[in-house]
């Protein structure tokens, strides 16, 4: 019996060792439109959409920080994924273009008039001098007609105080999740003889 049992006893004991760091973060309400189905076959090289980046933030943000984290965050994952980030915009399979935004600075109507669709999250019990409601928005374009393939538009809380490191963090998490449905490149191998 205590045979059986030790196996038990120590799967328990070495889980309970492991370590991963988690970020958390709020639970983010998304609305994707537009289709992946053998988008990984057909796509291997991106570029940045031109002017890529919209940010709606206060004028007390620091937005190049916010634009260096959100870049730098899409740029590991897709490289991640198997995709490669291209400098001439003419040269990639699809262009990546991404916004964000707080309440404050832009409303659901607006983004809706920008780009379609809004996901209408409403937070209104929140304290606003302690969180807003954020917005962001993720499109894969053509390069040749510049039209949206595929996006994907998440909102969530969003603290208003938080150091940069958190806040480094934060955004990939998001930016993580949104990217998640996107398929992995397989990386064919060289057949050797």
């Amino acid at each position: 019996m205590i045979k059986q049992i030790i196996p038990f006893i120590l799967m328990f004991v070495l889980a309970g060792c492991t370590t991963t760091e988690y970020v958390k973060i709020t639970p983010l309400t998304k609305i994707v439109t537009g289709e992946l189905t053998n988008f990984a076959q057909q796509q291997n090289t991106f570029a940045w959409y031109p002017s890529h980046s919209k940010t709606f933030l206060p004028d007390s943000a620091n937005k190049k920080l916010f634009t260096e984290y959100t870049q730098g965050a899409i740029t590991k994952i897709m490289q991640d994924k198997g995709y490669t980030l291209v400098d001439e915009p003419q040269q990639a399979d699809f262009l990546i273009g991404y916004g964000l935004a707080i309440e404050s600075e832009l409303s659901d109507e607006e983004i809706f008039d920008k780009v379609g669709n809004t996901v209408g999250l409403v937070l209104n019990h929140l304290d606003p001098t302690k969180f807003q409601k954020g917005s962001a928005l993720i499109a894969f374009y053509q390069p040749q007609t510049l039209l949206p393939q595929w996006q994907v538009l998440a909102q969530g809380i969003a603290k208003n105080k938080v150091s940069n490191q958190e806040r480094e963090k934060n955004i990939y998490a998001v930016m993580y999740s949104m990217l998640n449905k996107v398929p992995a490149r397989v990386v064919k191998q060289p057949v050797s003889n």
